[in-house]
């Protein structure tokens, strides 16, 4: 489950139920030029679902390219196994 929060020229929170999710888009936001900032919170550990919060020039492509580099290295690691 992926929704979309907030959706502004610069700024954008997406809260998923999928905290492994999170963490690697947030490792490959990072890797995404134009990204200012791209962090999460976990509100509750049991009660709330965890959220992006993204800064960038564009965050719906950056959000895109993040979630790029991950099928490519999903890809890349099947060829090894």
């Amino acid at each position: 489950m992926l929704k979309i929060l907030k959706n502004e020229a610069e700024k954008m929170i997406v809260e998923t139920d999928d905290f492994t999710l999170v963490n690697l888009l947030n490792e490959n936001l990072w890797k995404v030029r134009g990204v200012r900032f791209a962090g999460f919170v976990k509100e509750h550990p049991y009660l709330a679902n965890p959220k992006i919060v993204l800064n960038a020039a564009n965050p719906k492509d950056a959000l895109i390219k993040a979630a790029e580099r991950i099928v490519k290295d999903v890809e890349e690691l099947k060829k090894h196994i």
